[in-house]
C-alpha cells in the first residue's frame, strides 16, 4: 500500500533527514 500523509511544520524531529531531501519526499516504515 502507498500512501502520501501531507503534513506542515518546521520538522524538527526529522532534521536528519530532510537536510538532504523535501519533507514530503521522506521515506517512512521501508
Amino acid at each position: 500500500m502507498k500512501v502520501v500523509i501531507l503534513a506542515g511544520g518546521f520538522g524538527t524531529r526529522l532534521a536528519e533527514e530532510t537536510e538532504i531531501r523535501p519533507k514530503p519526499m521522506v521515506e517512512i516504515g521501508g
